[in-house]
């Protein structure tokens, strides 16, 4: 078996921008093995940290989007706002 460490192992991501503060090249991803496993980004500037979304979330986010799509071209409308004059 592999020695695994239970220090978190960080790692630069390279050409990413914090969604926060926008430093480019501060965002590290963090892997923690013990005690549960975990893994998120955080800003090495202004210390702004972000989990994973949950698939089940991105799933439901998409699902309702693709329905909002279908029910403007089923009632022809594009979505775009016409102002009247």
């Amino acid at each position: 078996m592999r020695y695994q460490s239970s220090s978190p192992k960080r790692r630069f991501l390279a050409g990413v921008r914090c969604p926060k503060c926008q430093e480019m090249d501060a965002v590290v991803q963090v892997n923690i093995v013990t005690p549960t496993p975990d893994e998120y980004i955080e800003c090495t500037q202004c210390g702004h940290t972000e989990h994973r979304p949950d698939p089940d979330a991105i799933s439901a986010k998409n699902h309702l989007e693709d329905q909002m799509a279908r029910d403007a071209m089923a009632t022809g409308t594009s979505g775009t706002v016409k102002f009247k004059s």
